[in-house]
């Protein structure tokens, strides 16, 4: 998989089918930070759903993109919207609004919408298995 960083709120990713990550930073001021990674997830969640869907299409997914940006809010600082934009070259148009609506399928765009409790715990002490 290929993860282009574009600026601090915006990535392209390609190459799903490749092994490993790659990830290429288009300034030396950039980094692969928390945030990228987490809207990776959804962007490779994303396309899980649209890799499934091209088998019953028997339409190819390796000339898929997905570009995604995103906005912080304050007061929690949080990311406050996601803008997703599959570019999906074989896709035939009669398939165009049905694949958007089974993107929103993918297991991350539901947690994400209906939220997730998170519990967090601190210890001083070693974890088990040392």
């Amino acid at each position: 998989m290929q993860i282009y960083v574009i600026d601090q709120t915006r990535i392209r990713m390609a190459a799903f089918e490749e092994e490993g990550m790659d990830i290429t930073l288009e300034s030396e001021a950039l980094y692969f930070s928390a945030m990228h990674m987490f809207v990776a997830a959804l962007g490779r969640c994303t396309f899980a759903v649209m890799e499934d869907y091209s088998m019953r299409l028997d339409v190819d997914t390796d000339d898929i993109s997905i570009d995604l940006s995103w906005e912080y809010a304050s007061k929690p600082t949080r990311i406050s919207q996601i803008r997703m934009l599959i570019h999906w070259a074989e896709l035939p148009d009669s398939r165009l609004k049905a694949v958007q609506r089974a993107a929103h399928l993918c297991t991350l765009h539901s947690t994400l919408q209906d939220c997730v409790e998170i519990e967090t715990l601190v210890h001083n002490d070693l974890p088990l298995d040392q």
